[in-house]
């Protein structure tokens, strides 16, 4: 079980008493949260999604390299999505990130002018390197604040992180290496401790999935070839721990191929950060000018050098640009580019998901719950895999917090619901889970 990227700035805090539940009766089985943190990424217009995830498609992992490629040495890609070792990880985008900088070394003359798109880890490492090889670089972001889908706010006093939270295998892993130079302390997560998980489910689960390395033709098969139609309840919460969870979306969405291995997860112990993300952006940012609050909407490019129009009217030239959106802003055409990009880099575009996957962090009195335990798991019999995970705040911060996960399905059907339903989903959930 591995979390990963993801998070949007729709998050609130609230310190207001009781919630009216939405259907007028719940459990009273759990108490009242004291304040509340929720994201939902898909309506956030600077991400519209968590992470990428691979597809059935003819292009395989191939449609990751045909994104990455830069067009004319003037228009260049980083970003997750971009990440054929590491996708959906920090690690991946800073190393995408270093990547094109160093495409951009092999082409442009030195002191060119380069303009970064997006100052989260792909962009931040991008420019950093670039600097360093002696290039003019100016970084724009869209939102008000650096990180990208690294956002950490504190609730009680501890890091909770909106997007990004684990450092997935921090040994011989760049993002590791931040957390030693930034002299942050990292959590080793253990992710069998868990209480309530259904051992049966999952182990029907694991007797389907035998097949995954037979599958002849594992970019064109979706996971779901797999699995019975439909899907029983007992499978209907595993493949939501198994996939959902892990990739943001369903089996039917997702290539056997992308579940055949991760390759994200380097070597070493996974790491929760128990002083936040936001300080290793700090420490890659250092004393950078970001401009913020600065979103592009469209890139044009000559022979000569690179046009991009900003929402505030004025526009920036270069001699290259270095895009680092996610997949689901670029799905979305919110920047027009001119001329358009090659037809298979838009097939790639096309082919890559953008997967789903959404937080609720909540701050109680006191921990109602098996405080031990680091996750606790829940099979809902009527909505199998809704609120099915929740991460045990008080074992890893001492804190009276739980975070509870949807991905997929799930997390889209309460995307666009109210914070009020949204808490309220979930307190039924525990109320259920802890009766």
């Amino acid at each position: 079980m591995h979390r990963r990227s993801g998070c949007g700035d729709r998050a609130h805090v609230s310190t207001a008493g009781r919630w009216d539940v939405v259907t007028g009766r719940r459990s009273t089985a759990v108490p009242e949260p004291v304040s509340f943190l929720r994201t939902s990424w898909s309506t956030d217009p600077f991400a519209l999604c968590s992470y990428s995830f691979q597809t059935p498609s003819c292009l395989g992992v191939d449609m990751r390299t045909l994104l990455a490629e830069p067009v004319a040495d003037r228009v260049f890609f980083a970003g997750e999505a971009t990440s054929v070792d590491a996708p959906a990880t920090t690690r991946g985008a800073l190393e995408s990130g270093r990547r094109a900088a160093r495409e951009i070394r092999r082409t442009a003359r030195a002191g060119a002018r380069i303009v970064v798109v997006g100052a989260g880890f792909a962009g931040l490492g991008c420019a950093d390197a670039l600097e360093r090889f002696g290039f003019d670089v100016r970084v724009v972001e869209a939102r008000d604040r650096v990180g990208g889908r690294v956002w950490t706010r504190r609730i009680a006093g501890a890091p909770v992180e909106l997007g990004a939270s684990w450092i997935h295998g921090a040994a011989r892993n760049p993002i590791g290496a931040l957390l030693r130079r930034s002299r942050g302390r990292g959590y080793e997560v253990d992710y069998d401790d868990i209480v309530g998980r259904d051992e049966a489910a999952m182990a029907e689960l694991g007797e389907h999935l035998e097949a995954l390395d037979d599958v002849e033709d594992p970019d064109m098969t979706a996971v779901s070839a797999l699995l019975p139609d439909p899907l029983p309840a007992g499978l209907r919460y595993a493949t939501s721990v198994a996939y959902a969870q892990e990739y943001g979306c369903e089996p039917s969405e997702l290539a056997v191929a992308a579940d055949q291995g991760w390759f994200g997860t380097g070597r070493g112990a996974d790491l929760l950060l128990l002083d936040g993300y936001d300080r290793l952006i700090a420490h890659l940012q250092n004393r950078r000018v970001v401009h913020t609050n600065t979103p592009v909407t469209a890139i044009s490019h000559t022979a000569t050098g690179v046009r991009l129009d900003l929402a505030i009217g004025a526009h920036l030239d270069a001699d290259a640009v270095v895009v680092t959106v996610p997949i689901g802003v670029l799905k979305s055409s919110a920047i027009r580019f001119t001329p358009a990009l090659p037809e298979r880099k838009q097939e790639a575009i096309a082919a890559l998901g953008a997967g789903l996957l959404d937080k609720l962090w909540l701050e109680f009195e006191s921990a109602f719950w098996d405080s031990t335990a680091e996750f606790i798991e829940w099979r809902d019999p009527d909505s199998p895999g809704l609120w099915s995970v929740w991460l045990n705040g008080h074992a890893v911060f001492g804190k009276p917090l739980l975070l509870g996960f949807n991905g997929g399905q799930h997390a889209r059907a309460l995307a666009d619901a109210s914070d009020r339903a949204v808490v309220a989903s979930a307190l039924t959930a525990l109320g259920r889970r802890f009766a």
